[in-house]
């Protein structure tokens, strides 16, 4: 694995479980030193938009849940593309499913903020693998 020292995981998602898996799973793995987990996409937005007075954004790996209630992951893209480039340049966006609807996938594929569909509950060689493609060339 490429040794990225102060990346950080954000993970999106409204599910307490799945939140708590992949936490551990990045942790375990030793992925990233920080994970911040948000059960709602508002709270991240928040977040990231606390970033934007940053002097330098940390390189961000972003695993958004599609289906979430009140805001859903493409919701959520929605409002990020309006987010300065500073921010976006340095957030790499994986989308995360258990569903499998084709309108789902080709919204996911068509988006291209988004780098990479994995499927739930995450595998710790998936994940790393679509970390490792995202840093190659940087």
């Amino acid at each position: 694995m490429i040794s990225i020292p102060d990346l950080r995981v954000i993970l999106i998602d409204d599910n307490e479980v799945d939140l708590l898996l992949h936490e551990r799973l990045i942790t375990l793995q030793q992925i990233s030193r920080t994970v911040l987990a948000f059960n709602n996409a508002n709270k991240a937005l928040e977040f990231l938009s606390s970033n934007i007075s940053l002097p330098r954004i940390p390189p961000t790996v972003l695993l958004l849940d599609i289906q979430m209630p009140e805001m859903d992951g493409f919701e959520f893209l929605d409002a990020f593309y309006s987010y300065p480039a500073k921010i976006k340049s340095q957030c790499h966006v994986i989308m995360v499913s258990s569903s499998l609807d084709y309108g789902d996938l080709s919204r996911t594929y068509a988006n291209p903020m988004v780098f990479k569909l994995l499927k739930k509950p995450l595998l710790a060689s998936e994940l790393k693998n679509a970390i490792v493609d995202i840093f190659r060339d940087q």
